[in-house]
């Protein structure tokens, strides 16, 4: 049987501090239920009581992988949109209509004016 563990290798810079303590706090229950599971498997007992305990804790550690993978999601989706706006802010003229220039072809710039 194989478990496996999920963390957070690069966090978003600037994660709101909830997100981060929830992502904390998952992750210390996801090594609480890895032990727990360890020790079922190391344990005297039943065999079916064992695998039943076994795959409980199994379901419950792919619940908790699944919403720290889901609360990471929402960080970097924050973070991608925060960077967003700081560029659009930074650059306006990007988020602006595109410019129009008289073609060629057009009178006004045939015309040319003396003074």
């Amino acid at each position: 049987m194989q478990v496996s563990s999920t963390s957070s290798s690069s966090p978003a810079a600037g994660p709101s501090r909830a997100t981060a303590s929830q992502i904390a706090q998952l992750q210390k229950q996801l090594q609480s239920l890895t032990k727990d599971l360890k020790e079922v498997a190391n344990s005297d007992g039943d065999a079916k009581t064992k695998q039943q305990k076994q795959e409980l804790l199994q379901a419950q550690i792919m619940a908790v992988q699944a919403q720290i993978e889901a609360l990471q999601r929402a960080q970097q989706q924050a973070q991608l949109e925060k960077t967003q706006a700081r560029q659009s802010e930074a650059h306006p003229e990007d988020d602006a209509a595109p410019r129009r220039t008289p073609a060629l072809g057009t009178l006004g710039a045939q015309v040319d004016t003396y003074a």
